[in-house]
């Protein structure tokens, strides 16, 4: 009688490790995804202010964000650098026009999105 009661509570002791174990486990991984979580929302941060420098009309602006959030990082980055690009080539065209101050904007943004390649 005293053999099954002490398997009995080696089993349930067992179980308990075993819990705890996992339990211990899954806390460790949720962690992990809370600070995947937080870098992910913190490179999205830091593109904001390019998006609002870089971009010239309002509706250049909406679809940065728009790629952002539903393509990710990455594709908005490449879409800040045609809008670079664009801009650049535009200016060229433009030839005997001063100009804008907002030039210096871009060419520290360039310089930005380059770093920041993934």
């Amino acid at each position: 009688m005293t053999f099954t009661l002490d398997n009995r509570s080696q089993n349930k002791e067992s179980s308990l490790t075993q819990a705890l174990q996992q339990i211990q486990q899954l806390n460790s991984k949720i962690q992990e995804l809370e600070q995947h979580h937080q870098d992910y929302v913190r490179s999205q941060q830091n593109l904001i202010p390019a998006i609002a420098e870089i971009c010239i009309s309002p509706i250049q602006e909406v679809q940065a964000l728009r790629i952002l959030i539903y393509r990710g990082e990455a594709a908005c980055r490449q879409y800040l650098r045609s809008v670079l690009v664009k801009q650049s080539q535009a200016s060229k065209m433009t030839t005997g026009q001063i100009e804008k101050p907002a030039s210096t904007k871009r060419v520290k943004n360039q310089g930005f999105l380059q770093n920041s390649k993934k």
